[in-house]
């Protein structure tokens, strides 16, 4: 069978390097007659002359080779060139990483190393009479030789046998080094490995452990064989030993023994030794305690395996690592191992670049394609396994069978990912198998915490389960503490369940399909069996009417979810009789829009824990008091018909209670019963008049809001005895009154309030007892017109809200405010002055927009990092700004009046430019859009990485740019730009750059109409990466309004309100298309007509063989989404770039693949050939 192709630099698959007296004929004969016959390449130097120096032809010859050999024989040291031979391997394997394997034949390692014995007395013979510098280069090289773990006679019974392990292994690590799909399937491998290569510290003379920790699927494997790759020859002796997963107890008679097989497989392979035996658990320590070794462990799943092959770091030598890949965190604390790296899901992006490898063959979805490879991408939920199921299941079909396959995508798990799944799954045991059903099936997106309260009193040991869950990465949990599963667990529980009962819904467990639960509740076929209901409302079109006894059967129903995720609200749930259910064992109860004005009598939730009705037609919930010791919840928002509250006195754990926008809610005399109660949400409710007094019973309560209850006249004095009341949240109650008085004065509040928001009231002023609210972080009085003076307030403010005020001076004092990181005074029109000599620190968004008298530039904090002065009456951009190290975003938007952008400084040491606090070590966006008097700009630094000037009228000079490659430019309809100012900006390095112009540069050496270009290209070799610049000719196709759909992705488009163009690239040889690559930019939506250039760079890396990289043409095609713009012509030029070397094997962490914007795939895809463009 032949081997694959060579890389591009390499000639050879193996050198050898022997003695021809002691090996040719017999045991080297048959040698190369196995690698022959494995398809190996030999490099053979018959033609060669033999002198004492080797020449450069033989030197290239071993550079030349991926793997060299290495045959120590009695006699190797008696020639010069065979010991010169020598050296230059050693250098190549230390310089280029060259794998070098050694053959000791019939001779003892030791002798070579201490060069004694008859290999010693040899050596000592040819040193005679040469030079001591090259006799300690013969010495040095001999003693690295005996560190790496070589195949010794004396370990193999004939030479037929030693033949054949060596040919075998050496095939073996032939196709590990040479290019293989297996590292570049998995998209952004290079910063996996940067990071564990952080976590291994190899310059560290430790011997350190570290862990790599995922779910299945993730690409743990992958990773850990791309840093064996990588990292292997840096270690005298290296195993890779993978798919150690499994039972022990099924093979093996205890785990002694299991043990001992184990330490025999990692000596093995270690030491390349077949066969070893180990009779006891010592044995890998003395063997390995003084040697340098590389072990990476994959698929780990019980703590004995990591005590039999690496039990103490004592085991190994010096600078020694173990690389260990898991699903299991647990296994990797419990050995102690306190280096563990996390493989996360990719991107959104990377996602859809995996996906589109395997289902296109190139990085991104073939024209036609795009909407469903992000569905699919989705559906996959970023796991790179089911990435590459999905696009292999789905790779050559048209789009109709796409379409066809998606239902089934959605709804079902594939055999192959399931099986893989699976396997993880068994290993629980019955109790987290239990608790991971529950989870999936209902509690996905449920607070950590409400999940423990549901399911307290079950058999389910909750709290250890979880944590052996988020061990074995069944679940994870997001920011605000909700579990999450990944979509194909999900899709792997819901199968589970499913085959409980195929033909019969009613028997399962759960009932999750929306068609399976309107059957069971049409045929009243529930049963003692169900324990959860989860219906999506939007999932059926049609109106569902449930019999009365529908529950009856389910006496053991705990969880019943009725909710509405989708956008479709045409399902009608109709009751015409009513509802018999008793609810005895519920404890979960979620049914959106419930259609009963009241609960059935004989309910009796005696266990339930929450209880969410959101706009339902509940008028009351139930008669007189039901006893509800488990209660923690109850969400009735917008419940249009709710007149009042339920006698909760029974409800004794009641912690949270939102009643918002229930507009005809207007009593809540029963609240006072609630002692426990932390929070209380009433906003919206605009029949609500009076808090009543009892209200200060609830002396747990934490969070009152009462926003918008326009009707609310009165606050009780009691409120103001809550001890543990920390928001108080009352904006937008303009006929709020305090005490029987208008509220025209700061209220005597609770001292511990951290939260305080009477936006939209009548106060006036602040007197000077809120200094001594200590706890007060945020603070705001938007839409308070009638408060002309900057409050004073306590210095634990962090928060500071004051937009639309008649607030007309910012004081020096605010220096006080040490802790301020956020300060809004947005539309304050009277604002004109703002202290000078101030620096606070804490700083970090300023927001002074439409403040239309501000003429003078706040300088009140260098730390500031997002500043909006848009639409504000200043008229220059001082020369400090350049110096506030952490600015990320300055706003200037239509500041009409600004005219002075100062440069920045000359003597830019003097400037502490602390860059490493900033985004990407420098990432400042400028948006000067429409300041129509701005004439000139500055020196545009570095770290400037977004400058939007479009509609900047009056613009004509620019005096330069810092080089910024991914920096992005728009003048659009800036039409006074001076000549000079539009070369600097065609010539500028960048990212993309938009200005006016009506004809195509010159020095642009390819040139076409509209979108498509072919260029031409000589048959030599091209290079595997390399740079071009275009520009594009655009023509406007119709006026947008300044709110057009634009399409928010990422922050540049954002800032720039991007359109998309997309760059298609065709390789063509002899006709046929070989390879293809697409990439997408920025193209910012603008106001007018007028004709524009739009100038880009991008860089491309060929990822192909090399027998496909001769071209004879090139085909570039540019595609706009969306009717706004046209192509009118564009040019391109491309050039190699200097910087990057183009062999890919020079850089093992995938340098230029990582690095380029495009990179070019082969193109196998017959039927998508026949298209000579790629339509968009």
């Amino acid at each position: 069978m032949a081997l694959s192709a060579l890389p591009r630099h390499c000639k050879h698959h193996v050198f050898p390097s022997f003695h021809g007296k002691d090996v040719r004929r017999g045991f080297l004969s048959c040698l190369l007659k196995e690698f022959k016959e494995k398809g190996i390449d030999v490099f053979i130097d018959n033609d060669l002359e033999r002198s004492k120096l080797i020449g450069p032809k033989l030197t290239e010859a071993i550079r030349g080779s991926l793997i060299a050999i290495l045959l120590i024989s009695r006699n190797y040291a008696s020639s010069t060139w065979c010991l010169n031979e020598l050296v230059e391997i050693m250098k190549c394997r230390e310089e280029d990483k060259q794998t070098v394997e050694v053959i000791f034949y019939e001779v003892d390692p030791s002798d070579v190393k201490k060069q004694k014995g008859d290999f010693g007395a040899v050596f000592q013979k040819t040193c005679a009479e040469k030079s001591t510098e090259e006799v300690e280069r013969w010495r040095q090289a001999l003693q690295i030789v005996t560190q790496i773990a070589g195949y010794h006679t004396s370990n193999f019974d004939d030479d037929a046998v030693m033949i054949e392990t060596i040919v075998t292994d050496i095939s073996n690590k032939f196709n590990d080094s040479t290019t293989s799909n297996d590292s570049n399937s998995l998209v952004g491998i290079g910063t996996h490995t940067k990071e564990i290569e952080s976590l291994l510290a190899l310059e560290s003379d430790e011997v350190r452990m570290v862990g790599i920790w995922g779910p299945s699927g993730i690409g743990k494997t992958t990773i850990a064989r791309a840093l064996y790759k990588k990292l292997s020859s840096k270690f005298t002796h290296a195993a890779c030993i993978e798919s150690i997963e499994g039972k022990f107890e099924q093979n093996y008679r205890d785990a002694h023994a299991f043990k001992l097989h184990l330490q025999e497989q990692l000596l093995s392979k270690t030491l390349n030794q077949k066969g070893l035996k180990v009779d006891h658990l010592g044995v890998a320590k003395a063997r390995l305690k003084d040697k340098k070794v590389l072990v990476v462990l994959d698929d780990v799943d019980d703590l004995k395996q990591l005590e039999a092959m690496t039990d103490k770091t004592c085991w190994f030598g010096p600078q020694s690592r173990i690389i260990i890949t898991t699903k299991d965190k647990k296994l990797l604390v419990a050995h102690e191992i306190n280096h563990i790296y996390q493989v996360g899901f990719p991107s959104t992006s990377e996602a859809l670049e995996i996906l589109c490898l395997s289902a296109f063959r190139q990085n991104s979805p073939s024209s036609g394609f795009e909407d469903m490879a992000i569905e699919v991408t989705r559906l996959a939920g970023s796991l790179p396994l089911g990435l590459c199921v999905f696009g292999a299941y789905l790779r050559g079909m048209s789009r109709d069978h796409w379409i066809n396959a998606l239902p089934r995508l959605r709804t079902s798990l594939d055999g192959e990912i399931g099986k893989v799944l699976r396997v993880s799954y068994e290993a629980l045991c019955e109790e987290d198998q239990g608790l991971f059903l529950h989870i999936a099936c209902f509690f996905k997106g449920e607070r950590i915490n409400d999940v423990v309260d549901c399911l307290a009193e079950s058999r389910l040991n909750v709290n250890h389960g979880l944590q052996v869950l988020f061990d074995k990465c069944f679940i994870s949990k997001d920011e605000s503490g909700r579990l999450v599963v990944h979509n194909l667990l999900e899709k792997l529980a819901k199968e589970i369940v499913r085959k409980q009962s195929v033909s019969d819904p009613g028997k399962r467990q759960f009932l999750v399909d929306a068609h399976d639960i309107c059957d069971v509740l049409e045929e009243n076929a529930g049963t003692e069996t169900i324990r959860g209901i989860d219906f999506d409302l939007s999932e059926v079109r049609a109106d569902l009417i449930i019999d009365e006894r529908a529950f009856e059967g389910m006496s053991r129903l705990q969880f019943l979810r009725f909710r509405k995720r989708g956008l479709y609200e045409n399902t009608k749930l109709l009751l015409p009789q009513g509802l018999k259910f008793r609810a005895s064992k519920l404890k979960f109860l979620e049914w959106y829009r419930f259609p009963l004005t009241c609960f059935p009598r004989e309910f009796q939730p005696r266990r339930l824990v929450k209880l969410m009705m959101e706009d339902s037609k509940l008028e009351k919930l139930w008669e007189g008091s039901i006893p509800l010791p488990c209660l923690k919840l109850i969400e009735l928002s917008s419940s249009d018909y709710l007149k009042e509250l339920p006698d909760l006195s029974n409800a004794t754990n009641l912690k949270v209670l939102r009643a918002g926008f229930c507009s005809s809610l207007s009593e809540i005399s029963s609240i006072g019963k609630s002692t426990s109660l932390e929070e209380l949400h009433l906003s919206g409710c605009f029949q609500l008049i009076v808090i009543p007094s009892s209200i200060g019973n609830a002396i747990n309560l934490k969070t009152l809001n009462v926003q918008v209850c326009q009707g609310l006249v009165e606050l009780p004095s009691s409120i103001w005895s809550l001890k543990k009341l920390k928001k108080l949240l009352i904006a937008g109650c303009p006929n709020l009154n305090h005490l029987g008085s208008q509220l025209r004065s700061f209220p005597d509040i609770s001292g511990n309030i951290t939260e305080f928001d009477m936006s939209d009231t009548a106060i006036e002023e602040f007197p000077s007892s809120i200094m001594a609210f200590s706890c007060l972080r945020k603070l705001s009085t938007m839409t308070v017109e009638s408060l002309r003076v900057f409050p004073d307030v306590p210095d634990t403010i962090e928060v500071l809200l004051l937009g639309n005020t008649g607030i007309e001076e910012i004081p020096p004092s605010i220096q006080n405010l040490s802790r301020l990181t956020e300060l809004s005074m947005p539309l304050c029109k009277k604002l004109k002055v703002l202290p000078t000599n101030v620096n606070l620190q804490s700083l970090s968004s300023l927001d002074l927009s439409s403040c239309t008298q501000l003429r003078t530039f706040p300088e009140i904090s260098t730390s500031i990092r997002y500043l909006n002065l848009s639409d504000t009456a200043i008229e220059e951009v001082p020369s400090s700004i350049w110096s506030w190290s952490r600015l990320l975003e300055l706003n200037l938007e239509d500041c009409r009046s600004l005219r002075v952008f100062h440069s920045f400084p000359d003597n830019i040491e003097v400037l502490d430019l602390d860059l490493s606090n900033t985004v990407s070590g420098g990432d400042l966006r400028i948006n000067l859009k429409g300041c129509k008097n701005l004439v000139s700009l500055p020196n545009i630094p570095y770290f400037v990485s977004s400058l939007d000037a479009s509609n900047c009228e009056s613009l004509k000079i620019i005096d330069g740019f810092f080089t910024n490659p991914e920096r992005c430019l728009s003048f659009a309809n800036c039409s006074e730009l001076s000549e000079a100012a539009r070369e600097l900006i065609e010539v500028s390095d960048c990212k993309f750059a938009l200005l006016p112009g009506g004809e195509l540069p010159a020095g642009f050496d390819h040139r076409a109409r509209e979108g498509l270009l072919t260029v031409n290209l000589c048959q030599s070799p091209f290079p595997l990466f390399f740079r071009f610049k275009a520009c594009l000719l655009l023509l406007h196709g119709h006026y947008i309004e300044d709110n057009d759909a634009i399409w928010y992705d990422d922050k540049d488009d954002e800032w720039m309100g991007a359109k998309r163009l997309f760059c298609d690239i065709l390789y063509v040889q002899n006709g046929v298309y070989v390879g293809h690559g697409s990439c997408r930019y920025q193209l910012p939506a603008i106001l007018g007509s007028k004709e524009h250039l739009y100038f880009l760079e991008s860089s491309i890396s060929l990822n192909l063989p090399e027998t496909d990289v001769n071209f004879s043409e090139l085909r570039f095609e540019f595609n706009i989404a969306g009717t706004y713009w046209d192509v009118k012509g564009f040019a391109i030029q491309f050039w190699e770039d200097p910087d990057v070397d183009d062999d890919p094997l020079c850089c093992e962490d995938t340098y230029n693949e990582e690095i380029a914007d495009i990179k070019i795939e082969k193109f196998n895809m017959p039927e998508q050939c026949e298209h000579k463009q790629l339509k968009r």
